[in-house]
């Protein structure tokens, strides 16, 4: 395997292979590139072996070496040819969205980035983050097995990899620089895109004559939590845009507001709010129904076309290049509409900002107990603070000097006491009236309500989060933070699942470049597609996706050889 390029192999390629095989070995291994080859130097046979058994780890950064290769126009950073039999020489991926090549968008200027080149940076930045995570699941494995390191070489290994990744991540953000990721391109779009979405929406919301508009009606009795409820809403709006109907919510009696939803939000319309029962049908209804009735989320039959994480294909060009999960950023912007606070409301939030000194950057943390376990593991304080460091630890690149500041929620009133005094060193942020009112018995409330809306306003103000996404409310954070932010589809980790909305629509995937389960003597195909579950579990520390074929194997699939494809649907906007 040789490397037409001395940096990639010398300062990835081995480094990675010597750590790997020292710790198996036990061994104080070196690495050699003499003659192009990435070898090592083993202590107890003392031969030059060629590190065949690691083209995994060699695999991972000559793909991050040919996406960059891809940025800079220098075809000739690596040698494909020569450094696999299995003929990674071209890239397949292109663009994520299903129907793109055909439907192409017109180059863009010289002070915007093109498609590609957002597409292929963001699965960049991706792979960078996986493999970090990649390693280090790998050697917390190793070091708990079977090895001869010391703690405290094990834990240098650790940081000496982390700090890599670290450069790797400031390279990369100078990469984004020139391509206008936090410029005023990328600004702009997302303002003008997100003016666009909302205009439509307000018009769907307020029709020429409310008395003869189509209807959707949607009962918000939901016997779940809010962050349940509110994805409910999300869904009933979703299929109000799509039938081009305007949205009637009834919220009367409300679990935590007899007075319904207008007791904290702003209206869903002011001027069309009213309908007649005569006229209701139920879901599906027919094109000439004066109003219908949308079921619950388990039992709508048929399901809505453009449920969640499908995208209006009228847009699509534009938030592919915008965003680095459209699908998200379309939820996020049904949630902006609907989370516009009556006066009162605003007063409170802007109240607290001061009195708590929300200032950037800062991490959100959501922790979630009570009855969490009910639904998922629990996770501990460290777990969550362990991905706190690991971000301010990378600020400090730019920043020595940073402060490190989180806003914490919980509903358990034990955790803010835990982490202040476990990390003294940090600022914590939350609400003081939050801890006094978070109780079971006290759970749908008004009051709890309104504590809860401002934590979630809270955390996804912040510059990054770290939460679970099996929790509703740790989902509706992330969506939030889209349409507060540019692009914030890579500032979050999840301690569990991966992000996913239930009734989802199927997510499929794609393979950029063919892989060979050596085991099963089994190779998958460039260009493969096949759908996804809706979310996995514990995706942080498998890395791997597994891929079922017809009556046979089920084979292994590394993530970073995979892409997701971008669900678009054929809509009329209002």
């Amino acid at each position: 395997m040789n490397f037409t390029n001395v940096y990639t192999h010398d300062a990835i390629s081995c480094v990675f292979g010597e750590l790997s095989v020292g710790i198996q070995n036990g061994n104080a291994a070196t690495a050699n590139t003499e003659d192009g080859h990435c070898r090592v130097n083993d202590g107890d046979c003392g031969n030059n072996n060629v590190l065949s058994d690691h083209e995994r780890l060699i695999v991972i950064y000559a793909l991050l070496s040919y996406d960059l290769s891809r940025h800079s126009g220098s075809p000739k950073l690596l040698d494909f040819q020569e450094l696999f039999s299995e003929g990674i020489t071209k890239d397949q991926a292109g663009t994520t969205e299903r129907s793109l090549k055909s439907d192409s968008p017109a180059p863009a200027s010289d002070c915007e980035p093109t498609l590609d080149f957002e597409v292929t940076r963001r699965l960049l930045e991706t792979n960078l983050r996986d493999t970090y995570f990649f390693f280090s699941n790998q050697l917390k494995q190793l070091y708990s097995n079977k090895t001869k390191m010391n703690q405290e070489d094990f834990n240098n290994l650790q940081k000496e990899g982390a700090e890599r990744v670290r450069v790797l991540q400031h390279d990369l953000w100078r990469l984004s620089q020139m391509g206008g990721k936090e410029g005023s391109w990328r600004k702009r779009e997302a303002e003008d895109l997100s003016e666009e979405v909302q205009k439509r929406l307000h018009r769907l919301q307020h029709p020429h004559n409310c008395a003869t508009a189509k209807k959707l009606i949607c009962n918000l009795d939901v016997g779940c939590g809010f962050g349940c409820q509110f994805h409910r809403l999300i869904h009933c709006f979703m299929a109000a845009y799509g039938k081009n109907r305007t949205l009637i919510v009834n919220s009367a009696g409300w679990r935590y507001s007899p007075n319904g939803w207008e007791t904290v939000f702003q209206p869903f319309s002011e001027t069309c709010t009213n309908f007649s029962m005569k006229n209701v049908t139920n879901w599906p209804g027919t094109s000439d129904s004066q109003a219908v009735r949308f079921p619950p989320f388990y039992t709508m039959i048929p399901r809505p076309e453009n449920l969640p994480l499908a995208i209006p294909k009228d847009i699509s060009k534009r938030l592919i290049r915008l965003h680095g999960h459209p699908g998200v950023w379309w939820v996020g912007q049904f949630i902006k509409y609907l989370f516009r606070f009556q006066p009162y409301m605003q007063e409170m939030i802007d109240k607290t900002e001061k009195s708590i000194q929300f200032q950037h950057p800062i991490v959100g943390v959501h922790v979630r107990r009570t009855d969490k376990y009910i639904e998922a593991s629990l996770h501990n304080v460290e777990e969550y603070m362990e991905q706190v460091e690991e971000y301010f630890a990378g600020l400090q690149i730019f920043n020595p000097n940073v402060t490190r500041r989180i806003y914490l929620s919980s509903d358990e009133p034990k955790v803010y006491e835990e982490v202040k005094k476990k990390y003294p060193h940090y600022k914590v942020l939350y609400q003081k009236k939050q801890v006094e009112v978070v109780h079971e018995n006290t759970r749908y409330t008004l009051a709890s309500l309104k504590d809860l809306i401002m934590d979630i306003y809270f955390l996804a103000r912040s510059d990054y989060i770290v939460l679970t996404f099996s929790s509703n409310t740790g989902r509706l954070v992330y969506e939030m933070m889209q349409f507060l932010h540019p692009d914030a589809s890579a500032n979050f980790y999840s301690l569990d699942d991966t992000y996913f909305s239930h009734s989802q629509r199927p997510n499929f995937c794609r393979m950029r470049f063919s892989h060979q389960d050596r085991r099963a003597n089994i190779t998958i195909e460039e260009g493969k597609m096949w759908m996804l579950p809706s979310w996995f579990h514990n995706f942080r520390n498998d890395q791997y996706l597994p891929y079922k074929r017809s009556g046979k194997t089920t084979v292994m699939i590394p993530l970073y050889k995979l892409e997701n494809l971008v669900d678009i649907v054929n809509l009329d906007s209002p």
